[in-house]
């Protein structure tokens, strides 16, 4: 019974109504927050400038979701050495082509430093980016270095974590990408754990930006960039359980099902109209006397059931009525005369 009550459910769930049909969406606002610091240009990566490196990978993310995300783009400093970055483009759908646009000009050889914690700030209050805005809002943080203006000052190495707590304060939701072997991964883990995007099994702690399980995403060539890009902007496009069409796909909470447990098992469970509902796993019912675990307790025919023995000379607890007992047998006291009077005749013969 209990399996036909599984495929009932989950047939029910293959005859679910589709997910509705959106007539406007709600994607994700996404800025970019890209370091123009002269490192971008100085520093090689397998001959290649780390800037352009960074704009082709950035490119290359947004033909895939730029269609899927509002995108935009900050960059620091603004206009050069210490100065805060400021807005290069609003936010919107199919933004790449203005955003490579804005990437044209590569950072000088020298001059620009690295004040990513102002500019974070500077994001934190961005209009774009206010809790008026619809949709779920985030920063995407891309730099090679320290937080560090000339002359550098000690105390301001963590500042990005407390512009991370800004930007939290704001509804905003930050991203932490560190691209070669020079940044502070000190830093960029806290900010990471900070904003609530560390990756699953990261230490912390880690200092050294070779070192393994970092929080923040640490990439090291043109390959990884893209890749980290990429996970960011799945995540952060991806459709959820929340009523809104977030992928501008013209369906709301499409294909969205999850894992469900209960007492007696593990489903599946989906989305229909922001909502979770319709496990499949099998629901706990009222024990029986059956030989069966019904109420999934880990106990078949408990003494609550079946009770004492009801004196007919059967093995296990028994009870008035009760059709059996502990390992299902026939219960005498409950069975038609004629039925009774056949099993004492066999009991005679065995005996």
């Amino acid at each position: 019974m209990r399996l036909l009550g599984s495929a009932l459910l989950a047939s029910t769930a293959l005859l679910a109504p589709r997910a509705a049909v959106a007539d406007t969406c709600s994607p994700a606002k996404v800025m970019v927050v890209l370091d123009k610091s002269s490192s971008m240009q100085t520093g090689l990566i397998g001959g290649a400038t780390k800037w352009s490196i960074a704009v082709d990978g950035l490119g290359q993310v947004l033909g895939a979701y730029d269609s899927k995300a509002e995108f935009g783009l900050m960059t620091f400093p603004r206009p050069n050495q210490c100065s805060p970055g400021g807005l290069d483009v609003s936010p919107a759908l199919s933004n790449k082509n203005a955003i490579m646009g804005a990437l044209t000009t590569p950072p000088p050889d020298s001059g620009n430093y690295t004040p990513m914690a102002q500019t974070l700030e500077v994001a934190a209050a961005e209009p774009s980016l206010a809790a008026t805005v619809a949709g779920p809002r985030h920063v995407i943080v891309i730099t090679d270095g320290w937080q560090w203006c000339s002359p550098y000052d000690p105390a301001t190495r963590f500042d990005g974590v407390t512009a991370v707590d800004s930007l939290n304060t704001a509804g905003v939701t930050t991203w932490v990408v560190g691209f070669g072997a020079e940044v502070d991964a000190a830093a960029l883990n806290k900010m990471a754990v900070a904003a609530g995007t560390a990756r699953p099994g990261c230490d912390p702690t880690n200092t050294d930006p070779a070192a393994p399980n970092q929080c923040y995403f640490q990439v090291d060539n043109a390959q990884q960039l893209v890749s980290a890009l990429t996970a960011i902007a799945g995540n952060i496009s991806g459709e959820v359980c929340d009523g809104i069409d977030n992928d501008c796909d013209g369906q709301v909470d499409e294909d969205l099902t999850r894992d469900c447990t209960n007492a007696c098992g593990g489903g599946t469970e989906s989305c229909q109209a922001g909502a979770w509902t319709g496990c499949t796993a099998p629901e706990p019912q009222a024990e029986t006397c059956d030989g069966e675990d019904n109420n999934c307790d880990g106990v078949i025919d408990e003494a609550d059931t079946c009770g004492p023995d009801t004196g007919n000379g059967d093995t296990g607890a028994m009870k008035a009525g009760c059709n059996c007992d502990a390992g299902g047998m026939p219960d005498a006291g409950a069975l038609a005369p004629f039925a009774m009077l056949a099993l004492v005749l066999m009991r005679r013969r065995r005996a």
